[in-house]
């Protein structure tokens, strides 16, 4: 009868060391989820703001050489293939700033298991939904968002430099575009000087 006792309390100490870790590691994937997010949505702010007033055009390409060679299922049920500047301009239409173009890549490029991968269309969805993207990325099988910030990352530094060779950038004439001065106000016009007589 002592022996039962003890299995019994052994039984249940196991349990208790189970459900603990349970609600631990619940805790520390939420914990991941909002840091994720935030960082996420702060990396998203600042791709937003570098690419504002820029040229579009310039902003796509770097985002697509960025992704050059990796293939993106972008509907259930069409084959993967690259990404073009046309489904950047189509996510675009779809109110998406850069930022948000860039983390919907990352996580549809890095999945970590190909078996059950989602399009770009069905993350979308889920983000449409609601989803975080900390969340998104654990539905999705990520451990943690380390190769997606990598990316996301990345492209922040890509629309940087779009943004800084465009400030940098000489005008037809070959002179580097300056910030506009203010106008300098008009001199008064000189009296004309009096003829001296007897020359």
């Amino acid at each position: 009868m002592t022996t039962l006792k003890i299995v019994g309390a052994a039984f249940s100490l196991t349990s208790i060391a189970l459900i603990i870790g349970l609600v631990a590691g619940q805790a520390a994937a939420q914990d991941v989820d909002s840091k994720g997010d935030k960082e996420l949505t702060q990396l998203t702010q600042k791709i937003d703001k570098s690419a504002a007033d820029r040229d579009g055009g310039r902003v796509t390409a770097k985002i697509v050489d960025e992704w050059k060679g990796t293939k993106f299922k972008f509907d259930p049920n069409s084959a993967p293939r690259e990404l073009t500047a046309q489904d950047v301009h189509d996510l675009r239409a779809k109110k998406l700033g850069y930022g948000e173009i860039s983390i919907l890549l990352a996580l549809t490029a890095k999945q970590p298991n190909s078996a059950t991968a989602k399009s770009v269309s069905e993350i979308l969805a889920m983000r449409q939904a609601g989803e975080g993207w900390g969340k998104l990325a654990r539905d999705l099988g990520y451990k943690n968002l380390g190769s997606v910030l990598k990316s996301v990352k990345a492209t922040d530094k890509d629309v940087t430099k779009v943004a800084m060779e465009r400030s940098e950038k000489p005008d037809k004439s070959g002179k580097m575009d300056k910030p506009d001065k203010p106008e300098k106000p008009e001199r008064p016009e000189k009296p004309e000087k009096a003829e001296k007589p007897g020359r």
